[in-house]
């Protein structure tokens, strides 16, 4: 006698979505410029993936209208924003036509467009794209990696934005794992490392 699956309950698309809301994450401009025509969406969901091959991603909804057009560029620019561009962030969800009027940005001889004073800048190309329910999650390869003069990462909570405040948290770097790889403590710890290695 086989089981069946017992059917999982159904969930409710609100009650999902603010459980979803409460994950805080950072947000990227994906931007190009794709037959001579500025494109260019703003992400919540991007996440660093692989280090070797480097690998980054984001998702987007099946029913974007600008995804088809950003998807025909050669080369696209991750540009992670910073804590004063929350108006940048509203401005590139906004109208197409108007989502890079007045944003200073550099495009690279490849067509990434990447924003000014972002946190960090990514320049990749897409290595594969995997549709799952309404998005299909992007796998970027990273060509080139960059920063600008933003130091903190705006960061998107509950359908709204917010500041990291670090006042009351211990400043000292995680010594240990996260995501099942050990953690980068930094170029100067890992010369000591690598030192106290050699000396052994």
């Amino acid at each position: 006698m086989s089981l069946q699956p017992t059917p999982a309950p159904h969930l409710d698309q609100r009650t999902l979505r603010d459980a979803f809301g409460a994950f805080p994450s950072g947000v990227v401009a994906v931007a190009a410029s794709v037959k001579g025509q500025l494109t260019g969406i703003a992400a919540s969901s991007f996440t660093s993936v692989s280090i070797d091959p480097p690998l980054v991603s984001f998702s987007i909804a099946t029913s974007s209208s600008t995804w088809p057009a950003l998807r025909e560029a050669g080369h696209l620019g991750i540009s992670v924003l910073a804590d004063h561009h929350d108006a940048v962030c509203r401005q590139l969800a906004g109208p197409r036509e108007q989502r890079f009027d007045g944003l200073p940005f550099k495009v690279t001889g490849n067509g990434a467009v990447l924003l000014d004073e972002a946190v960090a800048t990514y320049d990749c190309s897409i290595h594969e794209e995997v549709v799952a329910g309404d998005h299909v999650i992007v796998l970027l390869e990273v060509h080139e990696v960059g920063a600008g003069d933003g130091e903190h990462p705006l960061v998107f909570h509950r359908s709204a934005f917010a500041k990291l405040h670090r006042d009351d948290l211990d400043p000292s770097r995680l010594d240990g794992r996260i995501n099942g790889a050990e953690v980068d403590r930094g170029e100067a710890e890992h010369d000591e490392a690598k030192r106290d290695e050699h000396a052994a």
